[in-house]
């Protein structure tokens, strides 16, 4: 069953904060926020690609 671009855009979301919160309760438990702040920015650049408008299929 293929995902239609809507469905596409949802789960990568999805998948962008959970990514996040992850990441931020593992540096908060075990990094240096301070330091090790740009790991962050993955989750953000995994939402941008989620969020890039997608062509549908006829």
């Amino acid at each position: 069953m293929r995902r239609t671009p809507a469905e596409k855009r949802v789960l990568g979301l999805w998948t962008a904060v959970c990514l996040l919160v992850f990441l931020v309760a593992l540096l908060l438990w075990v990094g240096d926020l301070a330091l090790q702040w740009p790991v962050l920015l993955v989750p953000v650049l995994w939402a941008g690609i989620a969020l890039r408008p997608r062509r549908g299929r006829p």
